[in-house]
């Protein structure tokens, strides 16, 4: 007996996609990852909310606009139906190029211009948020799942990965007559690990300069889809050359954020165990900008001074 082909079908729970439950999810997911980091730099919540209620509606604007770009340059007009069908988000097809690109550029240009006596550094925002972006895209692309779309090529039953996918997800990637390789499924597993390497190790402990992790989002992010553009079924020209300014601009912002701007910060090591080889290892850097008053807790002030008499036992020592 032939298996169900999932071809064009939208999952639902209820009344609801499940395409948009898991955008919904992925977003809560980003913005509670910013609030963390955004409590330890002791930024005002209001300024949050004004950059949450900034970026979500921009984004979902640019992702649908470049994906309506996108099917109106591949097919030389729309063909999904109806004109109005362009606005018709929940049945899937948001580019997560365009909503990342549309809400970055709105959101810096609320942090340079705007008036608030706390202003917010520009560079720390763009290592907080953006790479906290890789959970929503990590929960988002099983929505790809739900709606049968983002799949690569025929996938052999005899194959190691018809072989190891778990039930579940095998029976819904026969699409079209055939078995087809579950992209979503690597692109998701992807951004998880880019993920947890670049939020809770290099953001965890500040080992890169402020702005410099913003800078991995947009490289890695870019590798991965170039990567994967050309093994998708429909593959896009589109994203191809998106992904590859990706790349550029990625690299460019990492040797300038990292190199080349000049680092105008106190900056100050804490670590994070009394023992010494491993206060070596896991420590936290402190990035204080040296036009502000911002004040460092008790605690951080007498693990400075403990490191700083450290530094002058050694300075005698060796003299």
């Amino acid at each position: 007996m032939e298996p169900k082909d999932w071809a064009g079908i939208h999952l639902k729970i209820g009344p609801a996609y499940v395409y948009s439950l898991t955008m919904m999810l992925g977003m809560l997911a980003a913005i509670l990852t910013v609030y963390y980091f955004w409590r330890r730099e002791k930024y005002s919540f209001e300024q949050l909310a004004i950059l949450v209620f900034i970026a979500l509606p921009t984004a979902i604007i640019g992702a649908r606009f470049v994906f309506v770009i996108q099917q109106l340059i591949e097919y030389k007009g729309w063909n999904d139906g109806p004109w109005y069908n362009m606005f018709a988000v929940w049945r899937g097809g948001l580019s997560i190029h365009g909503g990342v690109i549309t809400a970055t550029i709105c959101c810096i240009l609320y942090v340079v211009f705007s008036k608030n006596p706390k202003k917010i550094d520009l560079k720390k925002a763009f290592s907080i948020i953006l790479p906290a972006v890789l959970i929503g895209q990590a929960i988002g692309r099983w929505g790809n799942f739900a709606n049968h779309e983002v799949y690569g090529g025929i996938m052999e039953p005899s194959s190691l990965a018809f072989k190891i996918l778990p039930p579940m997800i095998r029976q819904h990637m026969f699409i079209d007559g055939h078995y087809r390789l579950p992209l979503f499924l690597y692109e998701s597993c992807a951004n998880l690990i880019g993920y947890i390497l670049l939020v809770w190790v290099l953001n965890k402990w500040n080992w890169l300069r402020p702005g410099t992790t913003g800078a991995l989002y947009i490289l890695y992010y870019g590798i991965i889809r170039f990567g994967m553009e050309p093994l998708r079924a429909g593959s896009y020209t589109i994203y191809k050359v998106i992904s590859a300014l990706y790349i550029f601009v990625g690299l460019v912002l990492l040797i300038l954020f990292e190199f080349v701007i000049k680092l105008n910060y106190n900056v100050y090591k804490i670590p994070n165990f009394k023992n010494k080889s491993l206060a070596n290892v896991f420590y936290f850097i402190v990035y204080e900008p040296k036009n502000t008053a911002k004040k460092l807790s008790a605690k951080e002030i007498a693990q400075l001074k403990e490191i700083k008499k450290d530094d002058e036992k050694k300075l005698n020592v060796g003299a």
